[in-house]
């Protein structure tokens, strides 16, 4: 907890992740062509809105404390959520293209 200047403690202000909601919403847009991407550009959007709900009831002052709170672990689920998700898809990309490349080469060289 914090003091203020007339020693009164008051709740510290919870994370608002807008930079995690921001990475993950311009890395879904670039990788939205699988299922797992365009699911991932959804939460992203939303997990920024949410943060900037926490920044807006962290304006609004004491009394929007937990409002903030509960935007904030929203915020933070949802971009975990997404992460994970793009993660996933990137790597379903590498084996398929892997897999795919090599049968191509393949069929090339039995031409």
């Amino acid at each position: 907890m914090d003091n203020n200047l007339n020693g009164n403690a008051f709740p510290q202000q919870p994370k608002d992740y807008k930079t995690w909601s921001i990475v993950n919403l311009v890395i879904s847009i670039i990788f939205c062509c699988g299922c797992t991407g365009f699911i991932a550009l959804i939460l992203s959007i939303i997990a920024l809105i949410k943060s900037n709900d926490v920044v807006k009831y962290n304006n609004m002052g004491e009394s929007s404390v937990l409002l903030a709170q509960d935007a904030s672990k929203t915020a933070k689920t949802l971009n975990l959520i997404s992460s994970i998700l793009l993660v996933a898809g990137f790597i379903f990309s590498i084996v398929y293209f892997a897999i795919f490349g090599a049968t191509q080469l393949a069929n090339m060289m039995q031409l």
